[in-house]
């Protein structure tokens, strides 16, 4: 699993780099107000030791690790019951740092995701089991959603296409039944939801404030 874990940090590396270069050409095309969100997550002085989240000598506090009093650096892993899933986490100076990943008990990948001191940035990724086609993908910066957020039935069709900007819905909303057929169509701006929600009808469009 160690091996398994070092591969996929280095995947994302290269996937982080890349969403890194696409974020900023497209913030690159804005008004010129807008940040430039730093995805780069150095995970070098991490080991690829791994110790189970119920160790006797490990412990959880306040979002920090520790083990045997000391800050922890390395691989946790925990098995989640309630989900039957296996989850891999990688924590730096006892915090989140680095790439979270879980798996079905198939061994098949069930999400990935990247932290950076506790906070979740760039894509998080979900898989279907039976097929391993995209479930979900999000965008995350410094914790909050950013950017496009898409999710996919299990047939590969898309669910919707939700945009965030600094954790709050801005743009175009979408969201579509199993049959296809589109149910939300409206646009949010500066907290102002403009267009049509849970309705396949077109009617003249309305102003609804977000809550």
């Amino acid at each position: 699993m160690a091996l398994r874990l070092t591969r996929i940090l280095k995947y994302f590396f290269v996937l982080l780099a890349g969403c890194s270069i696409a974020s900023c050409n497209n913030y690159a095309k804005g008004t010129g107000d807008e940040f430039l969100p730093d995805y780069w997550v150095d995970t070098s002085e991490i080991p690829n030791d791994t110790i189970a989240f119920n160790a006797p000598n490990l412990t959880y506090k306040n979002g920090v690790y520790f083990l045997s009093g000391k800050a922890y650096s390395g691989i946790v892993h925990k098995k989640q019951i309630g989900y039957n899933i296996d989850t891999y986490s990688s924590v730096h100076n006892g915090k989140l740092h680095g790439t979270y990943e879980s798996y079905y008990p198939s061994g098949k990948i069930f999400e990935s995701r990247m932290y950076k001191n506790n906070l979740s940035v760039g894509k998080q990724y979900g898989y279907w089991e039976d097929t391993g086609k995209l479930k979900f993908e999000y965008n995350y910066y410094n914790n909050k959603k950013e950017g496009e957020q898409k999710s996919w039935y299990a047939n590969g069709d898309l669910s919707y296409s939700y945009h965030y900007k600094d954790d709050k819905q801005e743009g175009l909303q979408q969201a579509w039944r199993l049959n296809g057929s589109l149910y939300r169509n409206f646009v949010v701006k500066n907290g102002t939801r403009y267009g049509l929600q849970k309705t396949t009808t077109c009617y003249e469009l309305e102003e609804e404030e977000i809550k």
